[in-house]
């Protein structure tokens, strides 16, 4: 919405909704509650905020709010922290691959991904979602030192190709593997 004052307004708000490991959470954590953030939900914070911010810098995150979130999805990419949440696929192969993909996609996008965290993931963009391998691309353009790069990219664009849709005058990607 463009609204500087409003975004001061919820980042005002956001320590609130930080538990300890640094994770953003949907509601804001009870005293003695567990930790509940989502990785999801972080990732997603830090590349909104960081997308905003290339059009106007009075939308970036200030530090002392970001800095804790890389912190939280560095130890969730790296395994220290682990957030279960159901899901249709649960466990290795499942979701837990997109997810890491998602939080090193936004890490990259402040410098603070390497390619060793890559590690954490089965590489195998054929059986993932769209979003997922757009979360590689991204990821591989601004990560320079993962092993097999250019190749990555190559296939990770073909496999992005494939699944762009074009009908008649209007284009879409298809959200099917």
């Amino acid at each position: 919405m463009r609204d500087g004052k409003l975004l001061q307004t919820v980042l005002a708000q956001l320590p609130g909704y930080l538990e300890s490991a640094g994770l953003a959470s949907y509601f804001p954590p009870r005293d003695g509650e567990a930790n509940h953030g989502s990785d999801t939900l972080t990732a997603y914070l830090l590349a909104a905020t960081h997308e905003v911010a290339s059009i106007n810098p009075v939308f970036a995150l200030p530090d002392e709010l970001r800095a804790p979130m890389e912190r939280g999805l560095i130890a969730f990419v790296e395994g220290r922290i682990q957030r279960e949440f159901w899901s249709p696929r649960a466990g290795r192969g499942g979701d837990l691959d997109v997810r890491k993909l998602a939080a090193i996609e936004a890490l990259s996008r402040y410098g603070k991904a390497q390619a060793r965290m890559l590690g954490s993931v089965t590489i195998a963009p054929k059986q993932w979602p769209t979003s997922a391998v757009i979360d590689w691309l991204n990821s591989l353009k601004r990560v320079p030192d993962v092993p097999e790069r250019e190749q990555r990219l190559d296939e990770a664009s073909q496999i992005h190709k494939t699944r762009l849709s074009w009908q008649g005058s209007k284009g879409g990607v298809s959200t099917e593997k």
